[in-house]
């Protein structure tokens, strides 16, 4: 019974262990344009007993429902988890323009029904953004095999929150990518400068990428960068130019006529061809107003909507000790840029260096948090004491006027030092603390005659061991400045340091890929992939990633003396990536595709030399 016991408790722990939340989820695109076919994705995280698919009014099903399913298990610390993925996947096509609906599919795991959220999904009539092999008919098939990028196939823009603003009120400056053809990578990226502003970076690894209209257009959009600039000077200021260069993934059909639509759709009889584009946009004007007139006198250049407060730490102390005077400024607005409110102390206070604290946060409204300013000082006689109120002032741009802010006084009192050190410690009693200028006895008498100084041990200054240290020391000071010479050299050196770099590179993408696998994001692990092996390679002949061909690659590793047969597996590893990412189908091969081309790029580094 008891052998029975603790095999029953390992079964109940062993199958809590693999216990899941059941998740159901639906993804489509949130905005398409009539005829375009696009993928709709039906994502369970368990194993489903029954699948009952939504209603597609509105939608014509080009193919599907394809199931596909991938399964992970990890064991950290003794505690097993385990990740299932199925997937429904449909290829649908809207026809008609105006907003549809897809109603709600269900699920049924383990005797229990689950069911997605319905989805509304807006369709356009962009005519020009049916793409080939997805129900554009000939003449978008024939556009395609001529690889040519349209005008308006790639955009980039600068948008701003406001265009009118007071100096030192802040302005959120967008940059985006707008994409109708695969994009296979952006280099030399040139941001303005931001002349006349204080710019301050907002997080934009959150963002990804979105359906978005654009002139009637469907693109994909994302953004790449975003900052909060405050004008420092009033007058007309501008966002520079920004411009960038694109790489673009044209797909061209090489498949003869008759070819199904779902074969077109899922890569059948396709190649890639990669377009260079260079990119920029127009600069941005921004009119800039001066403050007001009348601006207090406290008034430092703070714009935005504030609150001040302070206090000291003690209300009573002893002379010669020490306390801090403590402002404190919260709000929103330009907090970084905001300095320290003057504070009066009395003349008997010796003050010291002044503090700064700060906690502010970055989001697309400006900053908000809190500056803290402290100010230490010590009293030097006894007596009573007020420290007048501290007065700061500001501008809110959303009133268009000036706020002053008043602390209240605060009252001291100085009690006799408690050491008891008298005319040592320099304590005045019985004066008043307006007339206390001077204090006479807190220097001592200096001696004079003859000190009666004698040498105690030995100068280390000119001995022996002086000069060799000295002599050490100047040899290691000029084998240092070589070596940093050399170092400075080699990493001057673009195409040494991305030699040299390019496995690290490559490494790091294929661990993201791995992450992609476990978690079932098939589309996210061939991009991964593909960057690898293509930025590998890109780094290691030294040629640009746009001009790489499966042809010039084969040709350079072989002058490199890399065997016929390690050259046709990477050709090979490469060509099953990118038809991977168009055949769901294929998703069961991304663990035997991860470890091929792991053991080839470690092939490969031990073969290419400098």
């Amino acid at each position: 019974m008891k052998h029975l016991f603790w095999a029953a408790a390992f079964l109940f722990v062993s199958v809590a262990a693999f216990a899941q939340k059941v998740e159901f989820e639906a993804n489509a695109p949130a905005v398409v344009a009539v005829g375009e076919a696009f993928r709709i994705e039906f994502s369970l995280n368990a194993k489903p007993e029954e699948f009952v698919p939504p209603t597609f009014d509105g939608f014509d099903v080009v193919a599907g429902p394809t199931l596909s399913e991938g399964t992970s298990v990890s064991i950290v610390n003794g505690n097993v988890t385990k990740t299932s993925s199925f997937t429904y996947t449909y290829v649908i096509q809207a026809s008609s323009v105006g907003k549809a609906s897809i109603s709600a599919a269900s699920v049924r795991v383990d005797g229990k029904s689950y069911g997605t959220q319905p989805l509304t999904i807006e369709v356009i009539a962009d005519e020009a953004s049916v793409r080939p092999g997805a129900g554009g008919g000939e003449k978008q098939a024939g556009e395609a095999r001529s690889a040519k990028l349209g005008a308006d196939d790639l955009l980039v823009r600068v948008a701003v929150n406001r265009n009118n603003v007071f100096k030192g009120q802040p302005i959120r400056a967008t940059f985006k990518i707008y994409t109708r053809v695969q994009l296979g990578g952006l280099d030399n990226v040139k941001y303005p400068a931001f002349n006349g502003f204080w710019v301050q970076d907002l997080d934009v690894q959150g963002y990804g990428w979105q359906r978005e209209t654009l002139n009637g257009k469907v693109y994909d959009a994302k953004i790449i960068r975003e900052v909060l600039l405050y004008p420092q000077q009033a007058g007309q200021l501008h966002i520079e130019q920004f411009s960038l260069n694109a790489v673009a993934q044209i797909v061209m059909q090489t498949s003869p006529r008759g070819q199904s639509l779902f074969d077109d759709f899922f890569g059948g009889g396709q190649t890639v061809q990669e377009v260079r584009k260079n990119l920029s946009t127009a600069p941005v004007a921004i009119t800039v107003k001066d403050f007001p007139a009348g601006a207090p006198a406290s008034f430092n250049g703070a714009v935005g909507q504030f609150q001040m407060s302070g206090g000291i730490d003690k209300k009573t102390m002893s002379a010669n000790a020490s306390d801090n005077f403590t402002l404190k400024i919260s709000g929103s607005g330009n907090l970084p840029l905001i300095q320290a409110p003057t504070v009066e102390m009395p003349t008997s206070f010796e003050q010291y260096n002044k503090k700064t604290t700060e906690s502010l946060a970055h989001n697309a409204n400006g900053i908000t948090g809190y500056r803290q300013f402290e100010y230490p000082f010590i009293p030097r006689a006894e007596g009573s004491y007020t420290i007048n109120p501290v007065e700061f002032s500001y501008f809110d741009p959303d009133a268009a006027k000036y706020v002053t802010l008043n602390t209240s006084s605060f009252n001291i009192e100085v009690r006799p030092d408690s050491t008891g050190g008298g005319g040592v410690s320099g304590i005045v009693s019985g004066i008043n603390k307006e007339d206390l200028k001077i204090l006479d006895k807190d220097i001592r008498f200096i001696r004079i005659g003859d000190p009666c100084l004698t040498r105690r041990g030995n100068l280390l200054f000119g001995s022996t061991a002086y000069f060799a240290a000295l002599a050490l020391i100047l040899l290691v000071f000029a084998g240092g400045y070589l070596y940093l010479k050399k170092r400075l050299s080699e990493m001057q050196n673009t195409v040494l340091v991305r030699n040299r770099k390019a496995n690290k590179v490559a490494l790091q993408r294929l661990r993201a890929a791995f992450q992609h696998m476990n978690a079932g994001s098939e589309k996210a692990f061939y991009e991964e992939m593909l960057k690898a092996l293509w930025g590998y390679m890109s780094d290691k002949l030294n040629i640009p990633v746009a001009n790489l061909t499966k042809d010039n690659i084969r040709e350079e590793l072989l002058k490199r003396n890399v065997s016929a047969e390690l050259t046709g597996q990477f050709i090979d590893t490469i060509t099953h990536c990118e038809y991977a990412q168009y055949s769901p189908s294929s998703s069961g091969r991304m663990s035997e595709l991860y470890g091929s081309a792991a053991g080839i790029l470690s092939k490969l580094e031990s073969v290419i030399k400098k």
